[in-house]
């Protein structure tokens, strides 16, 4: 009888056990992390845009016809307001049916001394560029 008793005990004990122990929390999302070519295209580009200097050969297809005087000057006054760009933010891949060659591209966001813009830039595999966009705010499904 004594050892039903301890045995009735330790269940109880284990059923208070297990029923106290915390549900583990997922573990978090890694950070995305882009290839050092991909950054190292983000900021130069993000500069010769914001200088108002682009670099024509960097371009190809449609963006080549369409990176005009007007709309590389257009676009640096835009972008000179944020001031100084201080780094991007790799956020991933997304899904941009406005860029050539299946519309993926590589999202930053560029943090500046002034404020914020993301840049959305495509290459090809010779690191030409398909596509930029810069925006203030990003696309909501």
């Amino acid at each position: 009888m004594r050892i039903g008793r301890l045995g009735a005990i330790f269940a109880l004990v284990a059923a208070l056990g297990a029923a106290a122990k915390p549900t583990p929390t997922p573990a978090p999302t890694p950070t995305p992390v882009a290839a050092p070519r991909i950054v190292a295209a983000a900021r130069r580009e993000f500069l010769a845009w914001q200088l108002g200097s682009i670099n024509p050969m960097h371009y190809i297809g449609p963006l080549a016809a369409i990176a005009t005087p007007a709309r590389v000057k257009q676009t640096s006054r835009e972008l000179g307001h944020l001031g100084a760009l201080d780094h991007l933010v790799y956020l991933g891949l997304v899904r941009d049916g406005s860029f050539p060659g299946g519309g993926i591209a590589h999202l930053f966001r560029a943090i500046c001394s002034n404020g914020n813009v993301y840049e959305e830039i495509a290459l090809d595999k010779a690191g030409l560029v398909s596509g930029i966009l810069f925006r203030d705010t990003l696309k909501s499904r």
